[in-house]
Parts: C-alpha cells; sequence; structure tokens
C-alpha cells in the first residue's frame, strides 16, 4: 500500500481465532496485515483489509523459523507483513504474503537489534514490515527488507515522547510502530521515511472503541496497526492516514 493513495475500501477487525482468518476477508478484498496477541485459549488475531488493485494475498501461521523459510522458498511468495506469537518455548510467526515478483523482498528472524542496523546499511533496501519480541531474555527483532530507496530511519527503545520528537527532528512520516514493555516501562520500537505532505497521527494503549473514534475523528484510514494484551484487556497501537490526499 502506497502512502498518500489510501483504498477504494477498508476495514478492520480484532478477536479474530486462527481457523476465522479466511472468513473475514469479503471477496474483492485482501489482507493487508495480521496481528497476533494473547496466549492459549485467549490467543487471537487483529486484521486490517483493504480493497487495492495490488494483486491478492494469502497467510501462513504459526511457523517457526526453519518452516518460514521452507515456506518461501518452496511457494516462491514475497512476505509483507509478520506477527510473532512468542509466548512458547520457540517464537511462531504468522505472515501475509504476496505472490508476485516485485518488489523484492527478504525476510529475517531472530536478530538483534545491530544486525538490523546493519542490514540497513544498503540504501537501497527499507523495512517494510517488523515485529520485536523476546526470546531467551533477550530482545529480538523479525523485519521484511523490501528494495525501496528514500531515506527511512529504524527508532528503537524510544517512550511515546521520544519518538514524537524525534520524528519531528527528521521531519518523517511513521509507518510501522511496535509497543513493548522493558523493565517495567512502555517502550516502542518504529520505522520512519522521509515526509510527504498527507496528514497522519498515531495512538497507542487504545482500546476498540476509541480506535473507532480515532478514525472517525481524523477521517483516516489505518495504515498500520499492532495489538498487545495486558491485564486490562486488548490495546492497540495505530498508525493513520488522512482517507483523502
Amino acid at each position: 500500500m502506497t502512502i498518500g493513495k489510501p483504498p477504494e475500501t477498508w476495514y478492520w477487525s480484532h478477536d479474530i481465532e486462527s481457523d476465522q482468518i479466511g472468513g473475514i476477508v469479503a471477496p474483492g478484498m485482501h489482507l493487508m496485515r495480521l496481528s497476533s496477541y494473547g496466549t492459549g485459549s485467549h490467543r487471537r488475531f487483529a486484521a486490517l483489509v483493504f480493497k487495492d488493485p495490488g494483486p491478492e494475498c494469502s497467510y501462513a501461521l504459526d511457523l517457526d523459523a526453519a518452516a518460514v523459510e521452507t515456506r518461501l522458498r518452496e511457494t516462491g511468495a514475497r512476505p509483507v507483513a509478520i506477527t510473532v506469537d512468542a509466548s512458547g518455548s520457540q517464537p511462531r510467526f504468522s505472515l501475509v504474503l504476496q505472490k508476485v515478483p516485485e518488489p523484492l523482498s527478504n525476510l529475517y528472524v531472530d536478530l538483534d537489534e545491530t544486525s538490523v542496523r546493519k542490514l540497513l546499511l544498503d540504501d537501497h533496501q527499507n523495512i517494510a514490515d517488523f515485529v520485536t519480541y523476546v526470546t531467551d531474555g533477550a530482545r529480538k527483532y523479525a523485519v521484511i527488507l523490501e528494495e525501496r530507496s528514500g531515506p527511512s530511519w529504524f527508532l528503537t527503545h524510544v517512550t511515546a515522547h521520544e519518538l514524537d520528537v524525534r520524528l519531528t527532528e527528521l521531519g518523517a512520516n511513521l509507518l510501522r510502530v511496535r509497543a513493548y514493555a522493558e523493565d517495567g516501562q512502555r517502550r516502542f520500537a518504529a520505522v520512519a521515511e522521509q515526509s510527504s505532505s498527507v496528514k497522519w497521527a498515531w495512538y497507542a494503549d487504545l482500546d476498540a472503541d476509541a480506535v473507532a473514534s480515532k478514525l472517525d475523528a481524523n477521517n483516516a484510514y489505518p495504515f498500520d496497526l499492532d495489538a498487545t494484551r495486558d491485564e486490562r484487556g486488548v490495546r492497540f497501537t495505530v498508525v493513520m492516514y488522512r482517507d483523502k490526499p
């Protein structure tokens, strides 16, 4: 999905069980993003679905790192979105896939922050999507790198205020943002790119009603959506862009 080019129509959904994902995608619509949250019998997904002229999307659920590599190799599909369930002994990844040759993309899992930044030294690759999680006591990242030129930034270990300040300093648009807890504090990791003229906003720690209210108040569509579950219930982090250029 290109910034500044809103989908013809869209909707978002949550509280989706794994066997219900296919049923929430209406004819002519494309699954754009999945976000896994909760554990065990309370494990659910949130989804973004767009009507867009791009290629149809498929999905693959709960793959370990080896199975991710095998799935991409055997299908020739291009990963466009990723989420993770890290509640078990090893992380399990769920992907949104497109079977098209361009733009080229590569998926890397179980990287530390230094390794991610080394991948970004190539100015012709930017992060299309990512997720962060903890395994064996260490914070890790899984990233989808897409061939795309232009300045972009990978921002980590920031508070909401610090993220806003950095985005203003950089003159950047927010593309992806992931909330997580670290030492009892809420932190964010994010991807931003060189600013365009489109209007956008981001919000964290929203319940479902608040997401709908913010989208309506901003006359916006959700460009990125991520969900977590804590003692208060499900909380969403969302990046939204104006519904009209």
